[in-house]
């Protein structure tokens, strides 16, 4: 009876470190290199109704922008603006694990985003920030996804 239990004990272990493997996109590795922007999605709730659902395309040329992940853990974002020619440049120190990707903003006191890897591959990355607070009554949702090419 005891081996029995053991077993079936020793086969929840197993399945539940599985789960954990789900959760894994891509590699910090994979991550390494530059990135060109393909679109940028920014979208706001306010008591559950959309007040904000702004798509920038960067194909093509416009509004160009990059971000690099560099081996030492920093990052150099790029953002170039068409209509007034300048480019806007952001540093940062970043680290990898499973899915989430942790950015600290060196040029804004240490402001820290963690982002949701939802895919990596050689070519491609995606990546979101889903976040809810509650301010004056309202309940206020926000949705960032970034994704880019290589």
């Amino acid at each position: 009876m005891a081996a029995c239990m053991a077993v079936v004990l020793l086969s929840f272990s197993v399945c539940s470190c599985g789960d954990d493997d789900e959760d894994s996109v891509g590699s910090r590795d994979l991550l390494l290199g530059t990135w060109n922007g393909v679109y940028y999605l920014d979208q706001e709730w306010e008591d559950g109704e959309m007040v904000n659902n702004h798509k920038e395309d960067f194909v093509n040329g416009t509004n160009r922008y990059s971000i690099e992940f560099k081996e030492d853990g920093t990052y150099v974002e790029k953002d170039v603006y068409n209509l007034s020619g300048g480019t806007n440049y952001y540093h940062g120190t970043w680290t990898y694990s499973g899915n989430k990707l942790t950015m600290i903003d060196a040029d804004d006191e240490g402001y820290t985003e963690v982002w949701t890897v939802t895919k990596m591959t050689e070519t491609e990355l995606v990546y979101e920030l889903r976040e809810k607070e509650k301010e004056d009554g309202s309940v206020y949702e926000y949705y960032e996804q970034h994704a880019f090419v290589r």
